[in-house]
């Protein structure tokens, strides 16, 4: 089977264009913008289109993103609030609101935008930033987004996981509490869930097994009664052409993200048909640049990231992108702006 052309130039534009001004769709999402920019900026590094220097306004320029990173870097410190964290806009006037508050899921994409765009970090307020996570997990071990009472789930505890491994500081997480909040969510099936007792999920379970290996947990977790040969059974099982996010849905492209970096983390990506599962995702890229969650829907700033996350994963330079640290999300080389004390694939 002969993979499908990579429209590359038509990708850099898209999401330039996403970094510049977005359909009037996207309004209801205004609280969560730091993670659309997050999605364009990550996307442009991964195409290797981000400028070296902070601007680029050459029109002739047909390798690079035209786009102002000092700015979108001011931006994001401009959202950085006073007791520590991240918030996800200005929906609630240019000055920091009574009723602001660091959400962790922001502070995770800020700080890998940050690095993205080449900041040195110095103006980050990582004591704030660890004290912020401190106060966000439950006694059940989860982690809620923001400081008021909110949802909490198993994204906030990968945030929360991605955030200390990339400050070095786990001193604000209780990882026992969050190992047990982990096995309360496996499902009988082998899949994790966002919550427990809840169906098994290829985003929930992908942040459960890279929150395992960031606090180096997965093998004393996963290798007893079963549980690593009925995840990977349940992953490899996803695969339907292209990938489902649970068993009887429909295949989107996303999931090629979700579970094929779950597999890699587990050391069984070996297990996909990546040539079928490439030629479903690259059939998903649209006229205007970006990929679809379906074939034939229009693109979208999220399955349009987690396509491209997906290419670069799998197709071992095939589309000239670069290398995707799959456990935190970004391009590899960016980890080096952050302290960690260990690598991780």
């Amino acid at each position: 089977m002969a993979t499908l052309d990579f429209d590359r130039q038509r990708h850099v534009k898209y999401f330039t264009a996403c970094l510049n001004s977005l359909p009037d769709a996207y309004n209801k999402l205004d609280t969560n913008r730091m993670t659309l920019v997050h999605f364009a900026v990550q996307a442009l590094d991964l195409l290797g289109a981000l400028p070296d220097d902070y601007t680029c306004f050459e029109e002739g320029d047909t390798k690079h993103a035209i786009l102002d990173k000092h700015a979108i870097i001011e931006w994001i410190y401009g959202l950085q609030m006073p007791d520590g964290g991240f918030c996800g806009g200005s929906f609630l006037g240019p000055n920091h609101h009574s009723h602001s508050y660091g959400h962790i899921a922001m502070t995770y994409t800020a700080l890998c935008t940050l690095a993205a765009l080449g900041d040195n970090l110095s103006r980050v307020n990582r004591e704030g930033v660890l004290e912020s996570v401190a106060s966000l997990q439950r006694d059940d071990g989860s982690f809620q987004c923001i400081a008021v009472g909110s949802e909490h789930d198993m994204r906030f505890l990968y945030c929360a996981c991605v955030i200390c491994h990339l400050l070095n500081d786990w001193s604000p997480l209780n990882k026992d509490k969050a190992v047990d909040y982990i096995e309360s969510c496996i499902a009988y099936d082998g899949g994790i869930s966002l919550l427990p007792g809840q169906e098994g999920h290829g985003g929930s379970t992908f942040c459960a097994v890279a929150a395992l290996l960031l606090m180096d947990c997965l093998s004393d977790t996963l290798d007893k009664d079963g549980r690593r040969q009925r995840l990977i059974h349940w992953c490899a099982h996803r695969q339907v052409g292209g990938m489902q996010g649970r068993p009887n849905k429909a295949e989107d492209t996303c999931y090629s993200y979700w579970i094929g970096a779950t597999l890699t983390l587990l050391g069984k990506n070996d297990l996909l048909d990546h040539e079928q599962l490439q030629n479903y995702v690259l059939s998903c890229q649209t006229k205007m640049g970006g990929f679809s969650k379906i074939l034939g829907a229009h693109p979208d700033i999220l399955h349009a990231f987690y396509s491209m996350s997906y290419l670069s994963l799998s197709s071992n330079d095939k589309f000239e992108l670069k290398q995707l640290n799959c456990t935190i999300g970004i391009r590899e080389d960016r980890l080096s702006a952050f302290d960690c004390e260990r690598n991780v694939p």
